[in-house]
């Protein structure tokens, strides 16, 4: 097997490489060193998600929130009946329609620290939006997102 080794002028002998066997050797490692890579972009838990859609400005992912347990307050932004009906456990409701009365509530319940998750039915009411940015802007609250996929997205990850 025929070694890179230096020449007199501090280079490299640039012949090795085009012996066909160290060039196999060379193309192996590559390969080899490759397999762990493709191994860890599928299998790894903290991969990226390659057939999700990018987040717009100001969304979080439902698992991304999951993860922050206990930090996140959680404000449903859809209309009060269907908050009556079902609702992720412990959110809040916040609605456009409620504003000024369930406000103070919210305010309460935040504490510096917090991550606020505000969802709405993304099929159906497209509020939250408005009120994660009436958040931001009137109550100047950081850390506020929308929830990629809205209360459907809860609902799939439910099953």
């Amino acid at each position: 097997m025929r070694r890179l080794h230096s020449d007199a002028e501090g280079g490299y002998d640039r012949g090795a490489l085009k012996n066909p066997s160290s060039f196999r050797q060379v193309l192996v490692l590559l390969v080899l060193a490759a397999i762990p890579a493709v191994v860890a972009a599928f299998f790894h838990p903290k991969r990226p998600a390659w057939n999700e859609a990018p987040l717009a400005p100001g969304e979080i992912r439902l698992q991304t929130a999951l993860d922050e347990n206990e930090k996140v307050l959680w404000l449903d932004a859809r209309p009060a009946a269907d908050f009556q009906k079902e609702h992720i456990p412990g959110a809040m409701p916040l609605n456009e329609d409620d504003w000024d009365s369930l406000l103070p509530q919210v305010l309460a319940a935040w504490r510096d620290g917090k991550i606020v998750v505000v969802y709405c039915s993304s099929l159906q009411c497209h509020s939250s939006d408005a009120v994660a940015q009436r958040l931001r802007n009137e109550a100047h609250l950081p850390d506020v997102y929308v929830l990629k996929g809205g209360w459907e997205a809860w609902l799939a990850a439910k099953k």
